[in-house]
């Protein structure tokens, strides 16, 4: 249950509330434009456009349709501002100029911090800037609270959906790319898959596309791994790497070097969190600021991400999939 409070300078509304799931996939759901269209909307108040460029400095914006509710004579709602910080997944703040404020052009500010907390997050907004905005500042009280409210049901909900499709952003210096899925399997039975060469072999590919043929792992740090395997038009890959960090059932590390890329040598983590239904397997491929070049090469991490999830949920194995022609990247 959510929580809110006016300050006692009655200067802001802070609301907190503890979500189930990890502060990377909630910051993703307040800046990612297709996700908040989905869930920052209720039939009283349907979402029109939101807009966000996830950067500091950047600009953002929120409309809604018209609705039969009135603030301030005001019955279709408009806000906008400028991005403050932006520290993902911890912080975020920007500010808030709203057509309904009892003062128009009055700039209000507004930051979201979010920390681990048991199993999940605990996410704390604060609509600051408010002590000469009475009418907007008691709309705020119960209205945050229902936003945080809406915020946790529709992130626990992708979370705890088994079979979802696997995600996938690149940070915003560029030098990681964030892969994601939820898979309906213990961490230590997802942990196993990762390193397991019999089971590797089973889901690590699709004919046409990627497909292991060989893999070998020596599991501890400082231990190399290997695998090989035929790429698109029976071309022959290559990938090798050394093992930084083996902390079953929770992280593993590896160097990686590819065949297709040369001697570029980066790093591939994967964390796993234990969930009520399963696991958040994530997927950091780090080190790609310093090859710019190499990004799109590794565009099809959410599909090899749907290909452990296939063999771990449904038994589904590389032989099973029907043969298909490569499409954006070595990965998958």
């Amino acid at each position: 249950m959510a929580t809110a409070i006016i300050t006692p300078d009655q200067d802001a509304v802070v609301s907190e509330i503890q979500i189930a799931a990890p502060a990377e996939r909630i910051f993703q759901a307040l800046i990612d434009p297709r996700q908040v269209m989905q869930w920052w909307t209720s039939d009283d108040c349907q979402i029109e456009s939101f807009a966000f460029e996830p950067r500091r400095g950047g600009q953002w914006r929120y409309d809604t349709k018209p609705t039969q509710m009135d603030i301030n004579g005001v019955s279709k709602f408009h806000c906008e501002g400028e991005v403050l910080e932006f520290d993902p997944p911890r912080v975020l703040a920007y500010t808030w100029i709203a057509n309904w404020h009892d003062h128009r052009s009055e700039r209000t500010v507004v930051r979201w911090e979010l920390a681990p907390s048991g199993a999940g997050t605990k996410v704390k907004v604060t609509h600051s800037g408010l002590k000469n905005l009475s009418v907007a500042r008691k709309d705020y009280e119960t209205g945050w609270r229902g936003v945080v409210e809406i915020l946790k049901a529709f992130v626990e909900k992708r979370v705890d959906n088994a079979g979802s499709p696997a995600t996938m952003r690149v940070t915003s210096d560029g030098n990681e790319i964030v892969s994601e899925v939820h898979i309906a399997a213990e961490p230590s039975r997802v942990f196993r898959a990762l390193i397991d060469p019999r089971q590797v072999l089973q889901w690590w590919g699709q004919a046409g596309i990627y497909q292991c043929t060989e893999f070998t792992a020596d599991v501890r740090v400082g231990g190399r791994w290997r695998s090989v395997g035929i790429g698109p038009e029976g071309s022959r890959f290559e990938v090798q790497g050394e093992y930084l960090e083996v902390d079953p059932p929770r992280r593993l590390t590896q160097s990686w070097v590819a065949t297709w890329t040369g001697d570029a040598k980066t790093e591939v983590r994967w964390e796993l969190q234990p969930t009520p239904k399963g696991t958040l397997l994530r997927l950091r491929h780090c080190g790609l600021a310093g090859h710019p070049q190499l990004a799109q090469s590794y565009r099809g991490w959410p599909r090899m991400l749907g290909w452990i999830q296939a063999l771990l949920e449904r038994g589904e194995t590389a032989e099973m999939r029907t043969p298909i022609s490569a499409t954006g990247g070595h990965v998958a």
